[in-house]
């Protein structure tokens, strides 16, 4: 499958109808035939983009927490290997496949351990870890033609000079993290819809997508009125996968879908 740009999936003129939607999902979690079957239950309902893990070893920053981390140790080793078919053959199943790079595969900026054919696979990669400085990382990232994805905290409010550095090199979106650690969710409230518009003065061109601990449609509604452009699932979508199954996934998912054709961002309206 040919790769996606995230500039053509996620871009604002298309989201002024709709609420963007990324998840994070895990190849071989719980099972590979559920992990292939999570994919195309996304995929049919028009989830913008999926992210996975890129690592070569499991370990996490403090960053990482919960039902990721969870679900991480518990993937067969074949399915994370990055030199995997398997891997590849699940990337297959996804228009527009984001990697989220942990510390073990990029551990400096002149020491990065993502092979060449997986980083072509990418419409974009996220750094888990604090990749300094950005601009070297994104620029190393752009010899793939693949995006380092914006990603800053909506604590504080404002942007700070390495808000600004992120923003300024950064590509695809804005990830925009509720919180410090996954699956924990901070209030969304006015100091987040002033971080949105604050980032928005400098990057105006990339939609923004919220992210950490969102879980319902009423999250969905509150990211909208915040003038998020979309949002991002993963601690939840993982924790449905692994106690409900796929069918508790699955009902999940649609009502998500819903949320986001109902919730237009705040701009829009």
């Amino acid at each position: 499958m040919s790769r996606a740009s995230l500039q053509d999936l996620a871009s604002a003129p298309r989201l002024r109808h709709r609420l963007g939607f990324g998840l994070y999902l895990i190849p071989g979690y719980p099972t590979w035939e559920a992990s292939v079957d999570a994919v195309r239950a996304a995929v049919t309902q028009d989830v913008d983009f999926i992210e996975f893990p890129i690592l070569r070893d499991r370990t996490f920053s403090a960053r990482t927490g919960g039902p990721v981390a969870a679900a991480l140790a518990k993937a067969h080793p074949d399915l994370l290997d990055l030199a995997s078919p398997a891997l590849y053959e699940w990337l297959d199943e996804i228009p527009a496949p984001v990697g989220v790079v942990y510390e073990s595969a990029w551990p400096a900026l002149d020491d990065c351990r993502i092979p060449h054919t997986l980083a072509d696979r990418c419409a974009g990669l996220i750094c888990e870890h604090n990749a300094t400085p950005f601009q070297g990382h994104a620029r190393h990232a752009r010899v793939w033609r693949t995006p380092l994805v914006a990603t800053i905290r909506a604590t504080p409010d404002t942007v700070d000079a390495h808000d600004i550095d992120v923003l300024e090199h950064g590509g695809g979106f804005i990830y925009l993290a509720l919180s410090g650690t996954t699956g924990e969710r901070g209030s969304i409230d006015d100091s987040v819809a002033r971080k949105i518009r604050a980032a928005r003065d400098y990057r105006a061109d990339l939609p923004v997508y919220a992210a950490f601990g969102i879980r319902t449609p009423d999250d969905v509604a509150a990211v909208a009125a915040a003038g998020a452009d979309g949002f991002i699932v993963g601690s939840h979508a993982l924790h449905l996968l692994g106690t409900g199954g796929l069918g508790a996934y699955e009902h999940w998912l649609r009502s998500m879908t819903t949320a986001r054709a109902t919730a237009l961002p705040a701009q829009s309206r």
